[in-house]
């Protein structure tokens, strides 16, 4: 392991049979000076030549003893960094990937990784790990998902209500024809829709979809009125070019609710004295509807920023995503447009602003109904 050497210097001890040549060298030295001492000290020169031997040959035995003592204690350090590295790198982060895909715990806790010769202790504790942080990965993923339910849960509970409320104020409205009544009423009825937007929009976030659903076609022209009709500065949309197509009853309010989202923006980022102006033109696979203010448009940074966002949101949105600012139109507007199939662009605006393009494929339209081609003067486009 390369990792483990770095940490042990790469040093490898000497075998203990290079150290024989010292204690070896020692005994021919005492040797030689015992035939080369006269007689009377020939005595005293072996033992000395003896004892030195005895002694060097000692200190030998103990620097190989701990020589090997080393290695050992150096190849348990690289067996346990070697098992630390494989747990870190290839058995831990799979399992925490499988438990954020939402499977059981108990599914993916592997068997013990370890070699048979491992620490007992560190396979223990290991094991423990690894069933901790699984735990709190699952127990994480069940807050975020029981979070977003109780938001969706709101969020329809609003709907409900600004649904019923809208309904009230239209039956006042028939029973008041006052026109100064009629006025309060018609701006109260409209900041009811404003409110409701928005409790649609949340309810998107948090993986739903608006309370309300249709099942017969609505022509496109309807669709954009209705996407108009809950944002503040609604006056300031002007319908231009509207091709004679119908959408879908299913994709109706959520193609609304992108529709709104992007006016919206649009008004909000431009000049109170300006129009956005909404036009469509029919496509070799569907739909564009542009939408296109004159305002600053948009920098560079900015457009990145945009574009990011709609990306990350068309892939999976995470309510942690939404940061302190919770700024939630193009969020939504990608949500929707994953789950729909849309195509949502940013382009600059002939009118020095920002067009934002949406794409409508052909599977979300039908042709007009008969009764809505009559009051058009038009007939159903052939497909």
């Amino acid at each position: 392991m390369e990792h483990a050497d770095s940490l042990t210097g790469g040093r490898r001890p000497l075998p203990g049979g290079s150290w024989l040549a010292l204690p070896v060298l020692v005994a021919a030295c005492a040797a030689v000076a015992s035939f080369s001492a006269a007689a009377p000290a020939r005595a005293a020169v072996v033992w000395c030549g003896a004892a030195s031997t005895l002694a060097v040959a000692a200190a030998v035995c103990e620097v190989v003893r701990r020589g090997r003592a080393l290695t050992s204690v150096r190849q348990r350090e690289e067996r346990l960094l070697a098992d630390l590295e494989h747990y870190c790198l290839e058995v831990m982060p799979p399992v925490v990937e499988a438990v954020r895909r939402g499977e059981a715990p108990g599914d993916v806790l592997p068997p013990s990784p370890h070699p048979a010769d491992s620490d007992p202790r560190l396979v223990a504790a290991h094991e423990k790990l690894t069933d901790t942080v699984v735990r709190a990965v699952h127990d994480r993923g069940f807050q975020r998902d029981s979070a977003r339910r109780a938001i969706v849960d709101i969020a329809c509970r609003i709907q409900a209500e600004t649904h019923r409320l809208q309904a009230d104020l239209r039956g006042i409205r028939s029973e008041y024809p006052a026109p100064g009544t009629l006025g309060d009423l018609t701006r109260l009825e409209h900041g009811v829709s404003v409110v409701g937007r928005a409790a649609a929009g949340l309810a998107v976030l948090g993986g739903g979809g608006p309370v309300r659903q249709r099942q017969k076609p609505v022509p496109l022209h309807d669709v954009l009125r209705a996407g108009s009709a809950p944002i503040a500065e609604y006056p300031r949309i002007g319908l231009h070019r509207v091709a004679e197509v119908a959408v879908l009853g299913p994709a109706v309010e959520p193609l609304s609710l992108v529709l709104s989202e992007l006016m919206d923006n649009a008004t909000r980022y431009s000049p109170p004295s300006t129009k956005v102006v909404v036009n469509t033109e029919e496509v070799v696979s569907g739909i564009e509807v542009s939408i296109e203010d004159e305002g600053v448009g948009l920098t560079e940074e900015a457009h990145r920023h945009a574009e990011l966002l709609l990306a990350r949101a068309r892939n999976g949105l995470d309510l942690e995503d939404l940061g302190e600012t919770a700024r939630m139109g193009l969020r939504v507007v990608g949500v929707l447009a994953g789950r729909l199939g849309l195509g949502i662009s940013l382009r600059p605006s002939t009118r020095d602003g920002v067009c934002a393009v949406v794409f409508v494929p052909y599977d979300l339209l039908t042709a007009l109904p008969a009764e809505a081609c009559a009051r058009a003067g038009g007939r159903p486009p052939a497909r």
